[in-house]
């Protein structure tokens, strides 16, 4: 039955955000922006009396001119609320408005009046919210974020819960980010870790994440352009100095061999001096006559140690080229050529020590 509330509630946000967001004519009309001194929480009407049931944050980052942020917020009280309700905005956000939508009657949503203090919006609807026997309201907000001529990947913070202020317990949170064709986004919590959904629904230059009970308190939605030539040539120049590196043993073998020096000391070529050398000896007659032994066979012989150490130096940079794409270094375009490139190394590595393990 709970579930089949919330579901409810998540319908009728989506079905009414195009009324509950039609609100731009009210901008500048009936709000005020007079700085105020902050509301003290009495302890008979604290924040502890408010849950958020559903909080919806679409984020538009497609315009070149202003992110666009639309926000819905169901509120409901679990006892007497006269004091403000209040909303966190970042830095440089135009208000365009506040309105409330009622979600059991066809009826055009209601400008609020409201305040801003800083990062802090606040606005009253007690008489309504306090209305027992009815569904709660929507709370609609808009605002823009102008953006500059060098924001070319820009951001966009949240906080959802803001000491003394703002501490109201969330059930469900939707984040959609609506993007620019070829840009890579990724949310990252207040601690720098990426996170996503519980579930997850993407469309054309759209990606809606929920989740029930989001433990973090604000999040961080970042951006990258996709087809990033720069991180691809550097993942491939460290791979290329990484085999180079690993296979400068093998190359000088082959050199000392042609004039007839011993192997140098390297990973992997200590075994094969004592084998040659037991094979010098051996190939010797009793007179001291050396026996006819093509010694290119030997020297040419693959060393399966330094197979070995190549396959696991490309296996760690899957592993970090992976890392980068978890942590939103790294789009998935980006990854996908770049792991397959080295996966398909590493498959021929693994058959090369598979077909010297079996000759041994």
């Amino acid at each position: 039955m709970r579930l089949r509330l919330k579901f409810g509630i998540l319908i009728c946000i989506l079905l009414m955000t195009q009324t509950a967001y039609a609100y731009p004519e009210y901008a500048n009309n009936n709000t005020t922006a007079t700085p105020i001194s902050m509301p003290v929480h009495s302890s008979g009407n604290s924040v502890g009396n408010i849950v958020v049931l559903q909080q919806l944050v679409e984020v538009d980052i497609s315009s070149v001119e202003n992110i666009i942020v639309r926000e819905t917020i169901v509120f409901k009280t679990t006892g007497n609320y006269t004091t403000d309700l209040m909303i966190w905005v970042p830095d440089g956000a135009e208000i365009m408005g506040i309105s409330r939508q009622d979600m059991t009657e066809e009826k055009p949503a209601i400008p609020l009046q409201y305040v801003q203090e800083g990062n802090i919006l606040q606005f009253n609807d007690a008489e309504r919210l306090n209305t027992t026997g009815i569904m709660p309201p929507m709370y609609a907000i808009q605002y823009v974020i102008p953006r500059t001529t060098v924001d070319k990947e820009p951001e966009y913070t949240k906080i959802l819960q803001y000491p003394t202020y703002i501490n109201y317990p969330i059930s469900n949170l939707i984040v959609t980010i609506i993007s620019a064709e070829g840009i890579d986004t990724a949310i990252k919590d207040e601690g720098g870790n990426v996170i996503q959904g519980d579930t997850i629904e993407s469309g054309i230059n759209r990606v809606m994440h929920a989740w029930s009970s989001p433990e973090f308190k604000e999040f961080t939605i970042s951006t990258r352009s996709q087809g990033n030539t720069t991180n691809i040539l550097l993942y491939i120049a460290i791979g290329l100095i990484i085999l180079a590196v690993l296979a400068f043993p093998f190359v000088q073998k082959k050199m000392k061999a042609g004039n007839g020096d011993t192997f140098v000391k390297s990973a992997g070529t200590l075994k094969q001096k004592k084998e040659d050398s037991d094979n010098e000896k051996k190939g010797k007659g009793l007179k001291g006559e050396a026996v006819n032994v093509d010694e290119n066979v030997n020297m040419a012989e693959p060393d399966l140690d330094e197979f070995e150490v190549r396959y696991d130096a490309v296996v760690s940079l899957l592993n970090e080229i992976k890392n980068d794409r978890d942590n939103g270094n790294l789009s998935d375009n980006e990854y996908k050529k770049l792991s397959g490139k080295y996966k398909t190394e590493a498959i021929d590595l693994m058959k090369t020590i598979d077909e010297l393990q079996n000759k041994h």
